[in-house]
């Protein structure tokens, strides 16, 4: 009944020609059961929708359902030739754009797993997923063929590669459209082996080695992924605007979705505040994914500059991969109105809490409730559940867990506490059963044998006009043990001194959560995905 209600409300459920529902039935018999056969219907029942429009540097491209789904056919039939199976592993390293959802597709058709690569990340970098995962072939863009293949070289890798926009620096790797033309527009054929393919997305490295999070579709449910939709009210007639980077795993998870309702998926390749905004009003998006450090960089655009935009047909903005602020919300729904929800979730965990826009206001900082599905505990250090309102280890446990870390078993155990998993947040549940974060594991500091969590005295230094964003560290100290630095990226035309951000402090925080120094930066360094380096900013220190 709950999924008869959520398929009601998303309007996907709409008339079609048997002639059609025939053709998607015959399709769906040739290849394995999975996520992309929800493209194969919509293909089959409005192959004339829109379904992508990338914005890249020669204007929209635009790509209906029945173009779409030929493209995934042509990539499917090119891989099987190129050795690719049910079950292999093919690396991706794209850019935000057609082909990289094209190449998702086709492999998940296939029953394959995709490798994630993110394109920032340097050869060396490159050369450990690629020893890790093994890859039975590659799929990368002509801006990344050097690093590529000096990683290949590195790794010892020799298997095929297809190079989308090659230039003679890639000749003597095969050119994605050649490739393509050269193959059929109909479905290849059904693979009888393999475990129905999935992903695998490297996490994002702020400690450590990246660990390849390994998420199975045949494993993988979707309760907590329909609660979110019945939640927000996502619906087939959307148009959803993609600006985080497709290599990792939040903006494809909601891609994925955003496809199987059928609505139309905008593509920006890089993001910036001010044509995100042109773009909303151009192609009239309803709804778009955003890390916080988005949203802060929107909401501090001059007033007049948002005036110029018409974005009423935003319905919904959702926030995630990143702690988002109690201020950078307030801010942000202060210039585009109550429009903003929030998630909890990770690489490793899939959907967990979410948040709605009167959340931000009557709950300042909460995460959300937890999301149809799933269990969440909170443990002492001895694994033991902490009291309601105390700060413990936040595990969790649903459909949506990863099935592992690729090749690190001791990793996937140290992860875990009986079948729950966690990614080493710290967080408290109030009363009514609203979750906080209040810091990772790792970043909380010890002073004088007290727990600080950063968190609290970078919410409370947001709040101040005059600063744009904060990140707080614990330093060491030789009489405290640690003591707390803050470094602080002021608005545009701001000063403040040392002495007024730390009495800023001194005036609402105990004394011991007071920053004893504070250091004035231009950005804080991020990953990709928003979330704060903080052994970035250890080194500066």
């Amino acid at each position: 009944m709950f999924f008869a209600k959520v398929l009601g409300a998303t309007k996907v459920a709409q008339p079609i020609r048997p002639a059609s529902f025939a053709q998607f039935v015959r399709g769906a018999r040739q290849t394995k059961p999975g996520v992309h056969l929800a493209v194969m219907y919509h293909a089959a029942a409005h192959p004339d929708k829109e379904a992508i429009v990338e914005y890249g540097e020669h204007g929209p491209r635009r790509l209906t359902w029945g173009e779409l789904d030929a493209l995934i056919n042509r990539l499917a039939h090119a891989l099987v030739a190129r050795g690719v199976s049910s079950g292999s592993r093919v690396a991706i390293m794209l850019p935000n754009g057609t082909e990289f959802l094209i190449a998702q597709q086709a492999l998940a058709r296939l029953g394959a797993t995709a490798v994630q690569i993110g394109y920032r990340l340097k050869a060396g970098e490159i050369a450990f997923i690629l020893q890790n995962s093994e890859p039975v072939a590659t799929i990368v863009h002509g801006n990344f063929v050097g690093p590529m293949r000096e990683a290949r070289a590195q790794a010892g890798n020799t298997k095929p590669v297809l190079v989308i926009d090659g230039s003679d620096a890639a000749k003597d790797f095969e050119d994605w459209d050649r490739a393509l033309a050269a193959e059929s527009p109909d479905l290849p054929p059904r693979m009888k082996t393999g475990d129905g393919g999935g992903v695998i997305v490297y996490t994002s490295g702020t400690t450590g080695k990246p660990k390849g999070a390994n998420r199975s579709w045949r494993k993988t449910g979707f309760e907590s992924v329909a609660d979110m939709i019945l939640q927000v009210g996502m619906r087939a007639d959307d148009r959803h605007l993609v600006v985080c980077p497709l290599y990792h795993s939040a903006a494809p998870a909601f891609v994925a979705i955003m496809m199987s309702l059928g609505a139309t998926v905008v593509l920006m390749t890089h993001f910036d505040p001010e044509q995100a905004l042109d773009i909303i009003q151009r192609e009239r998006i309803t709804c778009t994914l955003m890390v916080p450090t988005m949203l802060i960089r929107i909401a501090a655009l001059p007033k007049e500059t948002i005036a110029k935009y018409d974005v009423r047909s935003l319905r919904w903005v959702m926030s995630g991969a990143a702690p988002l602020t109690t201020e950078a919300a307030r801010r942000f729904m202060a210039a585009f109105g109550p429009i903003l929800w929030n998630f909890y979730g990770s690489t490793e965990t899939g959907l967990v809490t979410l948040a709605g826009p009167h959340d931000h206001v009557t709950r300042p900082g909460t995460i959300g409730k937890a999301m149809r599905g799933n269990e969440i505990r909170l443990l002492d250090d001895a694994g033991h559940p902490v009291p309601t309102g105390t700060i413990g280890e936040l595990y969790t446990r649903n459909s949506t867990l990863m099935s592992g870390y690729h090749g690190d078993d001791e990793a996937t155990k140290s992860s875990q506490r009986e079948g729950c998993y966690s990614v080493g947040d710290l967080g408290r549940v109030d009363a009514d059963g609203y979750y906080y974060l209040e810091s990772r594991k790792h970043d909380m500091v010890i002073s004088g044998g007290v727990n600080i969590y950063p968190r609290e005295i970078e919410d409370h230094l947001n709040t101040h006009p005059a600063i744009l964003e904060a990140a707080v560290i614990g330093v060491p100290d030789p009489e405290w043990g640690e003591t707390l630095r803050a470094f602080v990226v002021l608005r545009n035309g701001e000063k403040l001194t040392e002495t007024d951000v730390i009495d800023f402090c001194r005036k609402d925080l105990a004394d011991y959560k007071r920053p004893r120094r504070v250091t004035f930066v231009a950005e804080l360094p991020r990953n990709p995905t928003g979330k704060i380096l903080k052994r970035e900013l250890k080194e500066l220190s």
